[in-house]
């Protein structure tokens, strides 16, 4: 993520967290693994949030945060709801395919050409299978080829036209260095969108779904307890997942699987 030293990138984004019913007292309480998250650019941990309906109702739903830069580099938060299932048809700026939602529940990374806010970008599509909404950051910003000279130099080999060309589409790719395997792709939860793993194609995908699967499907989350601190607790049940599938905001730019705030 970059945000240009202009916009303190190392400051939680209060007034942001304030919209989700979390303030400043509760923002400075949040584990440090959250906000450290949240800071550089992951995607965090299930928290438990409340949002003011226009209704005057308040929403009380899990979801996860990611702290990405706009088109001028300043600070945006996004917000992915937890949703029962991936609907094409509700992420209607992405504009989904029946065949690019099936690759995108099989764990697939897509590159798509979306329009937001009268700005079509190239952008790179992953969905996490804990909220089943798509993350999704522009493919300039993940910066593959420099990420793909980074791991030339550091580690003295030479890569193929066909294997660059494989990981800039989205698809993860298995070398041999130094006689030890290695796995390399884009991630979006991950703070610069790429991630190297020590193991094969195996070892990636069980990366990949480790956290998922210690989490479901009791969907275990952060949650503000009348303790005044955050604890680890049950935060997804049938009424959430209404609630997050519910929630349709008004404006253009956040019809998208990730509320931007």
């Amino acid at each position: 993520m970059e945000l240009h030293d202009k916009n303190q990138p190392e400051a939680l984004p209060y007034q942001k967290l304030a919209l989700l019913g979390i303030d400043r007292e509760k923002a400075d309480k949040l584990p440090t693994e959250v906000k450290e998250k949240l800071i550089s650019g992951e995607v965090t941990p299930l928290l438990q949030v409340s949002i003011n309906a226009r209704n005057g109702d308040v929403i009380t739903l899990p979801l996860k945060l990611q702290m990405v830069a706009d088109k001028n580099g300043d600070p945006l938060l996004v917000a992915y709801p937890v949703r029962a299932d991936l609907n094409e048809k509700q992420d209607n700026i992405l504009q989904l395919t029946p065949q690019e939602a099936e690759r995108l529940r099989r764990g697939e990374v897509v590159q798509k050409a979306i329009d937001i806010n009268g700005e079509k970008t190239q952008q790179y599509l992953q969905l996490d299978p804990e909220t089943k909404s798509v993350i999704h950051k522009r493919v300039t910003e993940v910066q593959v080829e420099q990420r793909l000279k980074d791991m030339e130099k550091v580690n003295d080999i030479e890569l193929g036209t066909q294997q660059k060309q494989a990981v800039r589409e989205g698809k993860p790719m298995e070398l041999n260095v130094g006689g030890e395997k290695v796995t390399v792709g884009i991630d979006l939860k991950e703070p610069q969108g790429f991630k190297i793993v020590k193991g094969d194609m195996k070892e990636w995908e069980r990366q990949q779904k480790i956290k998922y699967d210690e989490l479901h499907p009791e969907y275990i989350g952060l949650v503000m307890t009348d303790k005044n601190r955050w604890e680890y607790q049950q935060v997804v049940d049938k009424q959430s997942h209404e609630r997050a599938i519910k929630l349709h905001p008004d404006k253009k730019e956040e019809r998208s699987s990730g509320l931007k705030l």
